[in-house]
Order: structure tokens, then C-alpha cells, then sequence
């Protein structure tokens, strides 16, 4: 692998590790790690500050962490995961809406029932998952709640997201845990990560700073459903 794939490699199990130790907490992870909170793990963990094999030995001497890193990864973007084999199964993937609980900091969602089930549910051909290397249980179906990114996403649209898929991508739209809102934003390299509605009018919903534990990425949007063309 060359280096990128190695952080890659890295952030992944890192997030892992967050949830593992911490219950998703950042701030406390960090604490474990001997920092003052979670700054420095927050900026590796969206790919502003490299995983060095210090911090990765760090990692690996706490307790129950021996060989963490050596262990296979969450699946990365766009590889396909052995964990559902798209060969098998039915011809299409039920997936129903959803809402999502999120903490403010927190890597992690609670998933609650969406009772609008008007157009429910989806339907994913499995041949369209494996052509993207979706893996079902890593999906979610959300309803646009605000009018932020028309006219991309319209108020009642369904937009599925890929869980696994938390590493910003510039020009990608991404659901954000931002300050305990879930918040669906096109991601904008600038000098740093910024969260940009494509709503014209930008004095209304203006872009956002996504740095420091407040902005946390719960997946990037693969689909919709929506009536407006």
C-alpha cells in the first residue's frame, strides 16, 4: 500500500478505537492517549494530521489493543467488503427511512423509526450495491428536513447515505453530526474543511468551519429519491 492507503488503513481502525475505548467520545479518547482532549485525534481522524507509527505503538500499548493496526480495517471507499456477498440474496434491497439521534462530540447515532412511511420503502437493486461496493447494512435512508441544498435535495426528499464512508471528499455531499444536528452539506476544500449549501442564497445558510470535535461524519450521500427534476 502507499501512504495514503496507510492512513486510510489507519483512520479507519482509529475510529474503531474511538468507539471501542470511549464509547465514541473523542475528548475522553484523547485523554486516554495523554492529550488535553480530542484536537489532535478529531484532525486525524479527518485526514488534516497523519497517524504516526508513534501514535499507532501509543494505541497498541493500552490495554487490550495489542496488534489493533494489524487488524483488517473498515472497509474503505469504493472496495468491496467480504462481509455481504453480493452474488447471493434477493434482486432488490429493502432499505426504510430513518432518523438519527446524534450527540454533540460524539462518533455514533442512535436510529429511530421515521413515521412517514408514504414512500416506503426503497429499493436498491443488488446489482447497482455491487457496482459501487455498497454493503447494505451500512446504509441508511434519511428525509431532508431543511431546504439547505436545493436544488439538490428538496424538503421530503430520501437520500440514502454510505455509513462507511466517513473520510471527507471534496465536491461530495456528506451527513454531518455538526454541534448535535445532523446536517447535509456539499464538503469544500478551502485552507481546511468547510460545510456549503447549495442554496443560492448564502447569506441565509452560510458555510461552515467543519474542524475540531463538533464536526463529526456520519456518511457520505450515495442516492436519492426526490419528485424535483
Amino acid at each position: 500500500m502507499d501512504e495514503s492507503q496507510i492512513q486510510e488503513s489507519r483512520r479507519a481502525r482509529l475510529a474503531d478505537a474511538v468507539r471501542k475505548l470511549a464509547e465514541g467520545n473523542v475528548a475522553s479518547f484523547g485523554r486516554l492517549l495523554g492529550y488535553r482532549g480530542g484536537a489532535f485525534v478529531r484532525q486525524m481522524l479527518q485526514g488534516n494530521r497523519a497517524i504516526s507509527d508513534k501514535t499507532v505503538r501509543h494505541i497498541e500499548n493500552l490495554r487490550g489493543m495489542q496488534g489493533w493496526f494489524s487488524l483488517a480495517p473498515t472497509p474503505a471507499v469504493h472496495e468491496a467488503s467480504a462481509e455481504y456477498d453480493f452474488g447471493a440474496g434477493p434482486e432488490v434491497y429493502e432499505l426504510r427511512p430513518v432518523q438519527l439521534r446524534v450527540r454533540p462530540g460524539l462518533i455514533g447515532y442512535t436510529v429511530l423509526p421515521d413515521d412517514n412511511d408514504e414512500d416506503a420503502p426503497l429499493l436498491l437493486h443488488r446489482r447497482w450495491l455491487a457496482r459501487r461496493s455498497h454493503v447494505p447494512a451500512r446504509l441508511l435512508a434519511l428525509r431532508v428536513k431543511t431546504g439547505g441544498m436545493e436544488p439538490s435535495l428538496h424538503v421530503g426528499d430520501v437520500f440514502v447515505i454510505d455509513t462507511a464512508e466517513t473520510l471527507l471528499r471534496d465536491g461530495q455531499v456528506f451527513a454531518i453530526n455538526f454541534y448535535g444536528e445532523v446536517l447535509v452539506r456539499r464538503i469544500q476544500r478551502d485552507g481546511g474543511w468547510w460545510l456549503v449549501a447549495d442554496h443560492p442564497d448564502q447569506a441565509r445558510y452560510p458555510r461552515k468551519a467543519c474542524a475540531g470535535p463538533d464536526c463529526v461524519p456520519i456518511g457520505r450521500v450515495v442516492f436519492k429519491q426526490g419528485e424535483h427534476i
